[in-house]
């Protein structure tokens, strides 16, 4: 005991001998191995890509704090798939697996919400007026004509410069599909374009007074307006011919404008929405498909392929030979280009509509078939068309033909469409028990077509012919019933030198043993000889009524 402070003391000095440095040094190295083993922050294998996530977050959402969140809890999954070594096997798929990821929770959250917005936070006046300004720089007048699909596509291909198998594989549909869809859109696109351009060279007083002060957010209404006045009016068409003379193919243009905004992402907010969504209790995730993508929720893909199985109408230009002009226009119009073509208002691609279906027919459209806009209901049938964009066809000498004053003065150079090589628009609708297909002219030469079909029981009432620039020709399509085949099937008829396909897809009867079980009622009337038995068990009934009488015997 005496012992104890000595030891106690000798203990305390040994300690005070060694340099405190050393252990300083221990816990120093300690520390490091602590910070090597730590993961680096979350942001940073997604630092190239943030400031185009967060501003496709803010323009799906249109709110700062919703978009923050939701990019947060993006890239939370987008960690935890990484460390789980979950990511695509293709290092080429990283972009478009991130803008999936955040397209996934921005749908996820206002599935959530169900429409209802929250109120905006309160916020100081100089920041209210900055989140302000960046909503307005995400504005795109000219897309004020496309559809929902249609603008998040365009929104992927343009401003996040995606190309389209990217973009297939951040909104999960085919290639072949995702590139009609930016086609049609660029169109739209363009025909905007084109109306602002001839708002700008003015000349036409009825532009002034549609168009009014064009400091004026551009909308679809007034977009309507103004392209369909374009389209009607002869002195504004030219106008528009002016604009595009020169310029790119209709349906590419797009791709070339100038850059649009994308903004600066709150790194520091991301971060921290980030490490919030990794800590909390519930965590979301989706689910996903073999590549490592996440699927969206099934209601979703089933209504849009339901809208894109209705659609009555399809137009697309076909062409012999590329130019530019406007025969996109009267595509969309269902017209030629001339100036007795028939009254139909000019409708874009998203805006034929009415209370039946979810692709109409144009109002007043009352001398093509299938203008009721109704679809097949007996034969189910779903027709698509595709066409050339012209590529094979520009070898061809038309840089000398397709300007006034080139080779001589063949066909109708005076038509508004006179001029360059010839075009042909394809389009096909339902009537009836048919498909009408109506092919029409334009250009500067006539054009020889011929239709051909790959299936034994579709027949064709007409399949060749030669159409002068303005003029049109309509054949049937009809479904041979007894040569349809069982249950599901694809036709597919060639337009030619237009390289256009209209694919058929029908259903044809089943088994026709179907309709024979209803025929044998016959063994349900030999089903009461059955019966026959029965009336004997009332005549066993009765003998008990007679049984009384002998018991009265007895009495």
């Amino acid at each position: 005991m005496p012992g104890l402070p000595p030891t106690v003391g000798w203990v305390m000095s040994t300690r005070r001998e060694h340099p405190t440095h050393t252990t300083g040094v221990h816990r120093a190295h300690r520390g490091t191995h602590r910070a090597a083993a730590r993961p680096p922050a979350p942001v940073d294998p997604y630092r190239d890509h943030l400031d185009g996530l967060f501003t496709y977050c803010l323009s799906v959402m249109c709110e700062h704090e919703a978009a923050i969140s939701v990019l947060g809890e993006a890239l939370a999954v987008a960690e935890r798939q990484r460390r789980r070594g979950r990511t695509p096997a293709d290092t080429a798929l990283h972009r478009p697996w991130l803008y999936a990821l955040a397209r996934w929770s921005c749908l996820r959250l206002l599935a959530e919400r169900q429409g209802v917005r929250p109120e905006p936070p309160e916020l100081p006046g100089p920041l209210a007026t900055a989140r302000r300004r960046e909503l307005a720089a995400l504005a795109w007048p000219e897309a004020a004509g496309t559809g929902p699909e249609q603008r998040e596509a365009l929104e992927l291909a343009v401003r996040h410069h995606l190309p389209v198998h990217e973009v297939a594989a951040v909104l999960g549909t085919d290639h072949d599909g995702t590139e009609l869809l930016l086609s049609s859109a660029a169109c739209e696109v363009e025909r905007t374009r084109t109306a602002l351009a001839v708002v700008d060279r003015g000349g036409c007083p009825a532009v002034a007074r549609l168009a009014g002060d064009r400091e004026v957010l551009l909308g679809s209404a007034l977009r309507r307006e103004l392209v369909r006045h374009v389209d009607e009016c002869p002195e504004c068409r030219r106008t528009a011919e002016r604009v595009l003379a020169g310029g790119p193919w209709p349906g590419t243009a797009p791709a070339d404008v100038g850059a649009l905004t994308v903004l600066p992402a709150p790194r520091a907010e991301v971060h921290a929405a980030m490490l919030a969504a990794q800590r909390a209790r519930a965590q979301h995730t989706p689910r996903f498909d073999r590549r490592g993508f996440p699927v969206t929720t099934r209601d979703r893909a089933e209504r849009f392929d339901r809208l894109r199985s209705r659609a009555v109408t399809t137009t697309v230009v076909a062409t012999v030979v590329a130019a530019p002009l406007l025969a996109l226009w009267a595509a969309y119009r269902g017209a030629p280009l001339a100036d007795g073509g028939p009254g139909g208002a000019p409708v874009s691609a998203s805006e034929r509509r009415d209370p039946g279906s979810p692709y109409g027919s144009p109002q007043g459209d009352g001398g093509r078939a299938g203008g009721t806009g109704a679809s097949r209901d007996g034969s189910g049938l779903r027709i698509d068309v595709a066409g050339a964009d012209g590529a094979e066809g520009r070898g061809a000498p038309s840089s000398g033909t397709d300007r006034p004053g080139g080779a001589g003065g063949e066909g109708p150079p005076r038509g508004e469409d006179g001029t360059g090589p010839g075009r042909l628009t394809v389009e096909a609708q339902p009537s009836g028990d048919a498909t009408v297909v109506t092919l029409t002219a334009s250009g500067g030469s006539p054009v020889h077509w011929t239709a051909s079909v790959n299936a034994s029981w579709l027949r064709l009432d007409r399949t060749h012919g030669t159409l002068r620039p303005g003029e049109s020709a309509a054949f049937a399509v009809t479904v041979d019933r007894s040569r349809e085949p069982a249950g599901a099937w694809t036709a597919r008829i060639s337009i030619a030198p237009a390289k256009a396909v209209i694919t058929l897809q029908g259903h044809g009867a089943e088994a026709p043993a179907e309709p024979r079980p209803s025929e044998p009622p016959e063994p349900e009337p030999s089903e009461p000889p059955a019966p026959e038995p029965t009336p004997e068990p009332p005549s066993s009934t009765p003998p008990p009524e007679p049984s009384p009488p002998p018991a009265g015997q007895p009495d």
